[in-house]
């Protein structure tokens, strides 16, 4: 009989090994948990860079549907209109006051403009993005016409940025309609160094 209790006892977990393994769990955890959220944070970078460029491509499509004139507006946004980076697509007829350097309540309040689609990406998220170019006179603002495959604005860049990591994308739209997502520092795998 005494043999058998031995048996059942060797059978079970101590409490001296169970917190062993919690504490090997807690040091594995410790170290993932930085490389995990940098992981998630260059995901992030990924899907906003992603859905930039399909703004691009909608716009394109949506101007051969649309019978006026389509703009993207990608204005800076002032910190008196809210933290976020933003990309809206609208049309223009008259007066086009649909831009991103209007507070959320005023977008296209007026002017016959009015909004298709937006993309509007708070800074909470930890991921922002800024565009760049050689803008015509309207300022930050790409024009989409049908049966127009030229437009006159240069170098369109839109550089998505991770605040913590420092990861970047950039979603680059020449002036005869080509997107392309690159890596501007060259350290993005699955991306190229931009030219």
């Amino acid at each position: 009989m005494r043999r058998f209790q031995s048996l059942c006892s060797s059978a079970g977990v101590t409490l001296i090994e169970m917190l062993v393994g919690v504490a090997v769990l807690g040091v594995i955890l410790a170290v993932a948990t930085p490389s995990l959220s940098s992981f998630m944070e260059r995901r992030r970078v990924v899907a906003a860079a992603g859905e930039v460029a399909n703004m691009f491509a909608f716009a394109r499509s949506e101007a051969n549907v649309v019978d006026d004139t389509l703009n993207m507006h990608m204005e800076p946004v002032p910190d008196s209109v809210g933290k976020f980076s933003c990309i809206r697509i609208s049309v223009f007829s008259v007066t086009d006051t649909c831009g991103c350097n209007r507070a959320l309540d005023q977008v296209c309040s007026f002017g016959g403009g009015h909004l298709l689609r937006e993309y509007v990406l708070p800074r909470d998220t930890s991921v922002r993005f800024d565009a760049s170019g050689t803008w015509g006179f309207s300022g930050a603002v790409v024009a989409f016409k049908r049966d127009r495959h030229f437009t006159d604005v240069k170098n369109v860049r839109v550089t998505v940025t991770g605040i913590r990591t420092g990861a970047k994308l950039r979603v680059e739209y020449n002036n005869v309609g080509r997107v392309r997502i690159c890596s501007p520092d060259g350290n993005f795998s699955g991306y190229p160094t931009c030219g």
